[in-house]
């Protein structure tokens, strides 16, 4: 017990003597202490190797062409953000449970081109919709400014469209040209593929006059094939030159493939662009008639004149060429002079006639031939 007791009173000891040194650190020592911290030099030494980094770059090497391109269009460039109200149908099962029509916000997402300072903006028509399908359409410039945007047309068959924002000394794009291109020449897209804000691409010009068919019926003409990589979020944006001059408007990329997408010609979108300011669509010739090439074969089995042309199929009621006198099983053989051997070239001719104007056709009808006059209309 005494042995016990005496040990008791030696720890007793040495948690006082623990306690006022501690007191003495608090109120005397810790006081007086400085921690400071010492930035890093910018020196990787840290693991014993002894180097360092580089100076940062401050100008680009004549070498960087794709650089140089990108940096002269860049700020052009917008994103696009379209947004429509949907009405959502329930299924037969919900509508059996009772379920009402929902109402739903859809998105779309692509890329556009700024061509004024005055804020319009080349894009496609399958990013913004027609004209009036009232989708909510906002623009965000490459430096962060948001803007709501007007559509002043859209065109389903060339897939392009017109967007005018309210600004002022935006900064418009360099306008190049399709006439002169050949395959090999160096080329840069710039857009917003899947969501990824402005990213820029390279690749070469691959092919001219291109003809595509979509799977939803879009028919386009002349378009620009490249190998530069684009996605969903591509369309609308540009395709420049190594001078960094809008050439094409990214428009599609074939699916399954690698390094092949298409543009529309930037003479193309700007033609249309300015139709759709002057009228807010695009009108288009018409004549009211149906035709397909005529044949050796096709005419034996129908009796049809046996000359190169197309055979009218159709004929519109009331159209042009039905007030013109022409009839189904009549071989065109000419329009305005200039001979006609298929049904591509007859609508590659009459796509350039103007509204308004008159066109002389040669008309076969049996063994007899004459000229008629029809009166170009514009396409209902």
């Amino acid at each position: 017990m005494p042995l016990s007791s005496e040990n008791s009173k030696r720890a007793w000891l040495r948690m006082l003597l623990l306690l006022g040194v501690a007191f003495v650190l608090g109120g005397f020592v810790l006081p007086n202490i400085h921690i400071t911290w010492r930035e890093s030099e910018s020196q990787a030494s840290m693991g014993g190797l002894n180097v360092s980094l580089g100076k940062p770059q401050t100008s680009l090497s004549p070498l960087e062409v794709y650089a140089r391109a990108a940096q002269a269009v860049y700020r052009s460039v917008v994103y696009i953000d379209a947004s429509e109200t949907v009405r959502v149908e329930p299924d037969i099962f919900d509508e059996m449970m009772g379920v009402e029509p929902q109402v739903e916000q859809s998105h779309w997402e692509g890329s556009g081109v700024i061509i004024t300072p005055d804020g319009y903006i080349l894009t496609n028509e399958h990013v913004v919709g027609r004209s009036d399908s009232g989708r909510t359409i906002t623009v965000t410039l490459a430096d962060g400014r948001r803007f709501k945007g007007h559509l002043v047309g859209a065109d389903y068959a060339t897939d392009v469209a017109l967007v005018k924002i309210d600004g002022h000394n935006l900064p418009a794009a360099k306008l190049g040209t399709v006439r002169g291109l050949v395959p090999g020449q160096i080329c840069v897209a710039i857009g917003n593929p899947l969501g990824l804000r402005f990213t820029v691409t390279n690749g070469v010009i691959s092919a001219l006059d291109r003809p595509i068919a979509t799977d939803d019926g879009r028919i386009y003409s002349h378009l620009i094939q490249h190998s530069a990589a684009i996605n969903p979020g591509n369309s609308g944006g540009p395709l420049v030159d190594i001078e960094g001059r809008v050439i094409g408007i990214n428009t599609l990329v074939r699916q399954h493939a690698e390094g092949i997408g298409f543009a529309i010609p930037i003479d193309t979108a700007l033609q249309v662009a300015e139709e759709l300011k002057a009228y807010g669509r695009v009108p288009r010739p018409w004549l009211g008639v149906v035709v397909q090439t005529n044949t050796p074969s096709l005419a034996t089995r129908f009796g049809l004149p046996p000359v190169k042309g197309v055979v009218v199929t159709g004929v519109y009621r009331d159209g042009p060429a039905a007030q013109a006198g022409i009839e189904p099983g009549d071989v065109i053989t000419r329009v305005n002079g200039r001979p006609i051997t298929d049904s591509d070239q007859f609508r590659a001719v009459t796509q350039g006639l103007k509204v308004g104007s008159t066109v002389t056709l040669e008309v076969h009808r049996g063994d007899q031939y004459a000229q008629v006059q029809v009166q170009v209309a514009q396409q209902p």
